[in-house]
């Protein structure tokens, strides 16, 4: 016997344990489910669009192109709790210009960095909704032209920023992206690419 123990303060603790070992033990399995459940799902994603699967971290994502363009997309916590599907890449020969695009109602939109100034891009609608930060300003409407602007407005709520040429698209959605979100992401891809200096200029 344990010194200063009774008995029954020992049953207990054995007790306790045990519990605490069950307990540790469905929580592990609970985990592995739902880890094998969205393997699964993003397994099929990445299969059905002939992308790949990668696993990093305990989470999974795919890897694919878009045209000569590729991206990784994953999905991750976004502000306030709230999930979102992320989509980075980066496009070679991309014009020198910091943009930042988001939705009014975005998640995002409290904690934007807003590079430059606000500017418009010439479509009122859009301007209503979305809000257009640039550095050089100038820059912005040529890079947010029509393609550009209906893919945004193909995904809820998007934020989309791009650096030199390093793309980073995120929009809130707590399931597997569907097929036309997908869509929308990667035709904001090729409407980025399009701006792109021919190869050997």
């Amino acid at each position: 016997m344990i010194a200063g123990m009774s008995p029954m303060a020992l049953l207990l603790n054995a007790i306790l344990a045990a519990l605490a070992g069950f307990l540790l033990g469905n929580l592990w399995y609970r985990h592995r489910r739902a880890l094998d459940r969205d393997r699964a799902r993003w397994s099929s994603l990445a299969e059905r669009r002939g992308w790949h699967l990668v696993e990093r971290a305990g989470g999974f994502a795919v890897i694919g192109n878009a045209d000569q363009v590729a991206f990784h997309l994953s999905q991750g916590a976004l502000a306030h709790g709230d999930l979102g599907v992320f989509l980075e890449a980066r496009i070679d020969r991309s014009p020198w210009v910091v943009i930042e695009v988001f939705a009014l109602s975005s998640p995002i939109a409290y904690t934007a960095r807003r590079p430059g100034d606000r500017v418009r891009t010439g479509d009122d609608a859009f301007d209503a909704r979305f809000a257009t930060y640039a550095s050089p300003p100038r820059r912005a409407a040529a890079l947010c032209d029509a393609p550009l602007r209906a893919a945004l407005e193909g995904l809820p709520r998007p934020y989309l920023m791009v650096q030199n040429g390093i793309v980073v698209l995120i929009w809130p959605w707590d399931k597997l992206p569907t097929d036309a979100q997908l869509d929308a992401a990667l035709a904001v891809l090729r409407a980025l690419a399009a701006h792109a200096a021919p190869a050997g200029n």
